[in-house]
């Protein structure tokens, strides 16, 4: 992974919001996006939701709200982005009210989380991540997983000639195929389908990962 003190340059030169990928419009587009598209497939108040590189909540600020408090699981590499995006997005009284859980760290560690995920969602991790990453991600969360949990992961379609970067980096782009996304979830016992185009602005694919 891109080390902490680079990512927290990042953060500090561009912003909470440019550093996830897009400020103004786009900020508000793809954290409804991911909000619409998870209540179409069935999320509601009652349900427990991973939100996995959660970053500075730009999804958060609407799966926070709409769950029931202790509802919301955020899991992220970054201290800085999650700080700034609860101070700056949510709100102290907001973040108060609705009790959101977060365990930070760069390990991929799920284990402090005391609550298993009926939903998760990947938006834009796994196009950052080397194969063994997206193997090491898929098997924490399989390991807190109950065995209805669904997750929703994005990625970039590989279908031209592309080299992918050697080591997973939160500012450059990995692509896979279809199958690719599917054999890394098999050692961690996750089967999976290709949702495709989820009229995600930058193109990203959605697949499902999920038990039975």
């Amino acid at each position: 992974m891109t080390d902490a003190t680079d990512d927290a340059l990042g953060i500090r030169k561009l912003g909470h919001r440019n550093f996830v990928g897009g400020d103004g419009d786009l900020w508000q587009r793809i954290g409804m996006l991911q909000f619409e598209f998870l209540r179409a497939r069935g999320l509601e108040p009652r349900h427990v939701l991973l939100d996995f590189a959660c970053g500075s909540l730009r999804a958060g600020v609407h799966f926070i709200p709409y769950l029931d408090a202790g509802n919301y699981l955020g899991f992220d590499k970054s201290v800085d982005l999650v700080i700034m995006g609860v101070v700056h997005e949510l709100g102290h009284d907001r973040f108060i009210e609705q009790r959101p859980q977060f365990v930070l760290n760069g390990r991929f560690d799920l284990s402090e989380f005391d609550r298993n995920p009926d939903f998760a969602i990947a938006q834009s991790i796994f196009t950052h991540l080397t194969p063994a990453d997206i193997r090491r991600s898929l098997a924490a969360i399989a390991a807190i997983a109950a065995p209805h949990t669904q997750l929703f992961a994005t990625f970039f379609r590989r279908n031209f000639e592309h080299e992918n970067p050697t080591e997973s980096h939160s500012r450059l782009c990995f692509y896979y195929s279809a199958e690719e996304m599917r054999s890394f979830g098999e050692a961690s016992g996750w089967k999976f389908e290709d949702i495709g185009a989820w009229d995600h602005p930058r193109g990203q694919m959605m697949g499902r990962y999920f038990r039975a």
